[in-house]
């Protein structure tokens, strides 16, 4: 059996499986340990492994040129987090992966994940249905960027990570909404006062 059914519960949503498919992604994922604050790469460094999500939660992000915080992705339990396009071209990554909790990921290197891709067509399927599920949210995290009002974003991130406020400090989710913490300090208000 798999050494996580958290991976094969979420392969499932995407793609039927048999018991053979379990044993083969066996051999392919190693475990690891991520301590709170622990960096799984930074700007500058190689992507060499597609990440995962068993426990905990991760931000993704990058500095501007004025030192300034982007945040793009939490990934929580059951995500795959990480710089694909780096993982995929062998190109340095300009992002960071930090653990907000202390976390546990499964990871798998590129010459693995090469290897997996050609013996198993389901895994082939899943990442190919995870990449369009995963486009069509980008670009509509972009849509909503540039045409949603902050209320509206807030809600939406309310949605999509419920227990995020318990998690995560607030500047953060100011980041990752694109907005300044006043704004967000404004919208979190005005919810308050319209209940």
């Amino acid at each position: 059996m798999l050494m996580d059914d958290l991976l094969i519960q979420k392969i499932k949503e995407y793609v039927k499986l048999k018991e053979a498919d379990f044993e083969l992604l066996n051999g392919y994922f190693k475990n690891k340990q991520i301590l709170k604050g622990d960096f799984l790469f930074k700007e500058g460094d190689a992507v060499h492994h597609a990440i995962f999500v068993k426990s905990g939660l991760f931000r993704t992000y990058f500095i501007d040129e004025q030192g300034s915080e982007h945040i793009l992705q939490f990934a929580l339990p059951g995500w795959w987090t990480g710089d694909l396009g780096c993982f995929i071209s062998g190109e340095t990554t300009k992002f960071f992966v930090e653990a907000l909790e202390n976390s546990e990921v499964l990871f798998i290197s590129k010459s693995a994940w090469d290897d997996l891709l050609i013996k198993a067509p389901f895994y082939l399927d899943y990442h190919r249905k995870l990449l369009e599920k995963g486009l069509a949210a980008t670009q509509n995290r972009l849509l909503e960027a540039y045409s949603t009002d902050a209320t509206k974003k807030y809600l939406q991130l309310l949605k999509t990570f419920p227990d995020i406020l318990q998690r995560v400090p607030q500047y953060m989710i100011a980041s990752y909404l694109g907005m300044s913490r006043e704004t967000l300090s404004r919208v979190r208000k005005h919810i308050s006062n319209s209940k």
